[in-house]
């Protein structure tokens, strides 16, 4: 019941991870148990279980991050049963985990190059895309040829495809125009070239439709680190690969805040600080010029 009156206020996407929550860690363990008889030490006991699942190779399943969002719904659920139907709330002294810094890995520039190089020529030009931007996957898989101004050379970000669905982007700050250097307006000319004549996505599916996030990452990124000869990452490091390298090539940090699509420049120096310098240019050629001090 909470989840239907709870949905409307969600993106679909999310409806999605609440409902796998639910079906997945919290109905297996308190789907018997009264809303009203739910007691902070039977919660404490689950996370306690949550925290030791370990991997075969001994890490940990779950991050704390990612516990404290499979209890969320429960504690969600308990205080607007406790509101409603009267009964003593039980989660008053309940604090979430710490989180824990996610263990960011960006490449570095000869790192970015190697890894074009060894891309197939189909996707080249898509996480060409990525590394130069940093937009986000969902962004890059929603992009439309009309969002594409070839005119003025601006992408315009104006919504997601996620989990096969048109929807909107993650916050208001993220609907951006970015400018398009030379490099990136061949790019799109050379994908302009070959689209498909039945989709409008930029990058489209063999079926027409958006890219699958969980397809890339496992079939294209990561055999291409593998054939690199670099790391394993997640394949969102293209983001901040992007951010580090515009510090380096002394971008103005509210032109990169703006093209990441940060409300501010606070992520930018809290995650990056190390490799900020004294930026004042802001029209993006700066990074341009240094990455093709290597073919691209």
């Amino acid at each position: 019941q909470w989840y239907e009156r709870q949905k409307g206020n969600w993106k679909s996407s999310y409806q999605g991870v609440v409902r796998n929550t639910l079906e997945h860690y919290l109905l297996p363990h308190f789907g018997n148990t009264l809303v009203s008889e739910v007691s902070l030490s039977q919660v404490d006991f689950f996370r306690q279980t949550l925290q030791e699942g370990r991997k075969k190779d001994g890490t940990r399943k779950l991050t704390n991050k990612r516990i404290n969002n499979i209890l969320w719904p429960l504690i969600a659920i308990i205080s607007l049963a406790a509101e409603e139907h009267g009964f003593k709330y039980p989660f008053r002294r309940y604090k979430s985990l710490k989180e824990e810094k996610a263990d960011s890995k960006p490449l570095t520039m000869e790192e970015v190059r190697t890894f074009l190089k060894c891309c197939d020529e189909q996707w080249h030009d898509y996480f060409l895309l990525r590394f130069w931007t940093g937009m986000r996957s969902c962004e890059v898989h929603g992009l439309h040829w009309e969002h594409i101004d070839f005119d003025h050379r601006l992408i315009r970000v104006r919504q997601n495809y996620v989990n096969g669905e048109i929807c909107d982007v993650k916050t208001p700050k993220s609907r951006r125009d970015l400018q398009m250097c030379d490099t990136l307006y061949a790019a799109f000319k050379r994908q302009w070239n070959k689209r498909q004549d039945n989709s409008p996505f930029v990058f489209p599916s063999k079926t027409g439709q958006g890219l699958d996030t969980h397809y890339i990452s496992k079939h294209v990124w990561h055999p291409t680190l593998k054939k690199a000869g670099l790391k394993p990452r997640r394949a969102y490091e293209t983001r901040h690969t992007a951010a580090v390298l515009h510090i380096a090539a002394h971008e103005n940090p509210l032109f990169i805040s703006h093209k990441l699509g940060h409300s501010d420049t606070k992520l930018l120096f809290e995650v990056y600080a190390p490799y900020v310098a004294n930026a004042s240019r802001q029209d993006g050629n700066a990074f341009n010029d240094m990455m093709l001090g290597g073919a691209a």
